[in-house]
């Protein structure tokens, strides 16, 4: 059969969770499939690297529409269809949910990363609010034939929120490459990475968006309050409303002890990782949270939240707070920073349960969503 796969979604340049989902999976699952063949898909004005995703199995096709104009006619005039736009194909592939039309006799399978923008749209400016629209949530799950959650929380919020059918829900959790992020990492990288980061020697670290929704902000006032100096470390790209973020770390009676290091490349996070005494991840909301994972895996301490899919994830190999609650998070931090017992308990369960997800799990289990041949068509 031929899989089409809409690569849309890394056009933007960036390395989020969704593209850093989109390429981990993709690489592995064309790779070791030697049944089906592969359309690389995208569209608009700006090109996709697609190198490390060429393979025997696998052709690119490109349209050069902008992707503005292409949102505003498959929205509000449902038109062009994809298999026009693609050719033939069997499946299409969506690793994230985009704009689609889609004609009936040819299978859709979306993955679901979170359901934020329905249920939190208040973490999102007005142009991620009308984007989440025109793409159409409900309409697009509607039309899919699969639906792939990364985690039963997902599942369960697609079920609730949205009303979709759990039988056609699977649940295909992400993975941690295990060729990077372990515990026996070299030191002389180690130390060329705190060197040019310029990392202190103890410190306690978050990676992320600079968002309300990951409760950077409630991890300043917590850090604030522990009864240690350890420095905070704060790394990732800036998001939305991130300003406020700065000011609450300006304004901290420890700001000297705050360091924001930006965007940390793939390559270089599980050395950051390694070198911090605990990572820190109290986001609200969240529909699997790799980094805590990729943190475990290291054999870093975490602490992290007890709401949304993070318990899911986490298992026993952190330690869970209520993100709502600064005291249980300082607690936390202060236990994981100082309680040598706790962390020589913690830190081998840790390792043990980033065992259990991998990319190469991760990517049979969604080719065989894929490949499934029992899926019947929807007339939508």
């Amino acid at each position: 059969m031929t899989i089409a796969i809409d690569l849309r979604s890394i056009q933007r340049g960036t390395f989020s969770g969704v593209e850093n989902y989109t390429l981990s999976l993709l690489e592995r699952m064309i790779r070791e499939d030697k049944e089906n063949k592969y359309i690389l898909f995208y569209n608009g004005l700006k090109p996709v690297q697609t190198e490390e995703l060429r393979f025997l199995n696998t052709s690119v096709v490109s349209r050069r529409f902008p992707n503005k104009i292409l949102a505003v006619s498959t929205t509000f005039l449902r038109m062009p269809d994809f298999g026009k736009l693609i050719g033939q194909f069997d499946t299409l592939f969506l690793p994230n949910i985009n704009h689609v039309v889609l004609a009936p006799g040819r299978k859709l399978v979306v993955t679901v990363h979170d359901l934020s923008p329905v249920v939190l749209p208040e973490y999102y400016n007005i142009r991620r609010r009308l984007w989440h629209w025109s793409v159409g949530f409900q309409r697009t799950l509607t039309r899919a034939n699969t639906i792939i959650a990364v985690s039963e929380y997902t599942k369960h919020e697609l079920v609730e929120q949205l009303h979709i059918e759990p039988e056609k829900i699977q649940v295909v959790y992400q993975g941690v490459d295990h060729h990077r992020f372990h515990q026996d990492l070299e030191e002389s990288k180690l130390r060329e990475v705190r060197n040019r980061y310029g990392l202190p020697g103890d410190f306690i670290l978050y990676i992320g968006t600079l968002e309300p929704r990951k409760n950077v902000e409630g991890l300043l006032a917590a850090w604030e309050q522990m009864n240690t100096d350890i420095p905070l470390v704060i790394a990732g790209k800036p998001g939305w409303k991130y300003k406020n973020i700065f000011k609450a770390a300006r304004k901290s009676k420890k700001h000297r002890s705050v360091q924001f290091l930006g965007f940390v490349s793939e390559e270089d996070k599980p050395y950051v990782l390694k070198l911090a005494r605990v990572f820190a991840f109290p986001s609200f909301y969240e529909g699997f949270g790799l980094p805590v994972l990729e943190a475990m895996a290291v054999g870093t301490p975490v602490v992290t939240s007890s709401v949304s899919s993070l318990p899911e994830v986490a298992g026993d190999g952190a330690l869970l707070v209520n993100p709502y609650n600064q005291q249980e998070l300082t607690t936390a931090l202060d236990a994981l920073v100082s309680d040598e017992q706790l962390r020589k308990e913690l830190i081998p369960k840790a390792l043990e349960r980033a065992k259990k997800f991998d990319w190469e799990k991760t990517a049979r289990e969604t080719l065989e969503v894929l490949s499934q041949k029992n899926i019947s068509h929807l007339n939508i």
